[in-house]
Formats: structure tokens, C-alpha cells, sequence
């Protein structure tokens, strides 16, 4: 495993993008994944020319995860278990994945899906090999606020995990990201409250007209 890049699958999306423009703002340097490489490189592209310089590299994700110690599953939730299962036999003991999914639905309105597991948190969980630690993050963050690099993030944003050591470990890359700060909301069970956050947000966002809601959390 390479220690040098980030690596994002299914990094060619608004949020995918997003991700890698604000840790490439924070000085990481990213491996953009995606099924095809040619979708890889068109993203790649975009986010070098909004940095301004080559931080950006795109691969397939089968490639990213076999070259990098710090993943994030950045596909649409209903894509993530293929994801996972396509790359399967390239995950890596002490590998570290970032699930930034959110199990909702759009149709007759947004609401989540009920999960056996409890959370889309939960349900990556126990998709992912065992020897794999997981954090989830950035699940209250709008995608397009994210993508908008001149866009500050002025907010607070709140991360779990399957142990202290993982949520440890995810919030020191995090950490150089501009103008956020990051609450550490303990188990990875906290997921069923931050994806109804999430759905909160979205409809809130939608009944005032905004696209720029996100959460502070004062008195700390």
C-alpha cells in the first residue's frame, strides 16, 4: 500500500469530486477511482484544473484499493456493495475506508431505507472484510457545497467508527481541511442518526429554498 495518495472510489461524482478538491486544499495528494478510466481521468482533470496544479491521479478502483491505506467509498449507496464486492480480494489488512454513503430514496419523497443492519454505516460494515476498519464521514455535507471549492465550509462535520483508534486515524487526514471542524460521534451505530440528519437537512434545505444547509454544533 502506498501512504502517498488518497484514494476515492467512485470518486467521479459531485461528492466524490468534492472530497478530493477540499483534501487537495488541505495538501493530500488523491488517486481518483472509478470502473472506468476514462470517467477517472475526466474527473481527474477537472480537479487539477480547480486546484491549479497536478494533485489529482485517476486509476480504476480496483487499483485504488490495492494502492492506498486511506479509502473513500464515494458511490451512490445502491452502487456501494458492488463496489465493494468487485474489489474484494484487493482489500488489505489495516486498510482504512471512509463510508460517506447515505441509504435514502427520492422516490415519493426522501426518506431512508430500512436497513437490516440499522444504518447504511452498518450495512458497509459488514460488507467489508473484517481486517478493514471503517469511519463514516462527510454524511451531512452537501455534495455541491463540497464541490465548490471558493464555497467556505463554515460548519461543523461529525465522524464514527468500528473503534476510537480507526475515528483516530480518519481525523488526522481529515484534519487540513479549511474552515471545518470534526466531532468525533463515537460508534459506528451514531450512523443512524447522522443519515436522519442528513434527511433532515434535505428537507429543510428544500422548504426554505437553500442548498447551503449544514450543522454547527455549539458549546463545545
Amino acid at each position: 500500500m502506498s501512504s502517498n495518495f488518497i484514494g476515492l472510489l467512485g470518486g467521479t461524482g459531485e461528492e466524490g469530486r468534492g472530497i478530493a478538491l477540499r483534501l487537495s486544499s488541505g495538501g493530500q495528494r488523491v488517486l481518483i477511482g472509478s470502473r472506468s478510466y476514462d470517467s477517472a481521468s475526466k474527473a481527474v482533470n477537472w480537479i487539477n484544473e480547480q486546484v491549479g496544479r497536478e494533485v489529482a491521479t485517476a486509476a480504476t478502483n480496483i487499483e485504488v484499493v490495492k494502492n492506498c491505506g486511506f479509502l473513500f467509498l464515494t458511490v451512490p449507496f445502491r452502487f456501494a456493495s458492488a463496489v465493494i464486492e468487485e474489489s474484494r480480494d484487493s482489500f488489505q489488512a489495516g486498510q482504512m475506508v471512509v463510508d460517506v454513503t447515505v441509504p435514502l430514496s427520492f422516490e415519493k419523497g426522501p426518506h431512508l431505507l430500512s436497513l437490516e443492519e440499522g444504518s447504511g454505516g452498518e450495512h458497509i460494515r459488514a460488507l467489508l472484510p473484517s481486517s478493514v476498519g471503517l469511519a463514516a464521514a462527510f454524511k451531512t455535507l452537501p455534495a455541491h457545497l463540497l464541490a465548490d471549492i471558493h464555497e467556505p465550509l463554515d460548519c461543523d462535520e461529525f465522524i464514527c467508527g468500528d473503534s476510537s483508534e480507526t475515528i483516530e486515524k480518519v481525523i488526522q487526514i481529515l484534519d487540513g481541511i479549511p474552515e471545518l471542524r470534526w466531532i468525533n460521534a463515537g460508534p459506528l451505530s451514531s450512523c443512524r442518526s447522522l443519515e436522519a440528519m442528513t434527511l433532515l437537512a434535505i428537507r429543510l434545505n428544500r422548504r426554505y429554498k437553500s442548498r447551503l444547509g449544514r450543522y454547527r454544533f455549539l458549546g463545545i
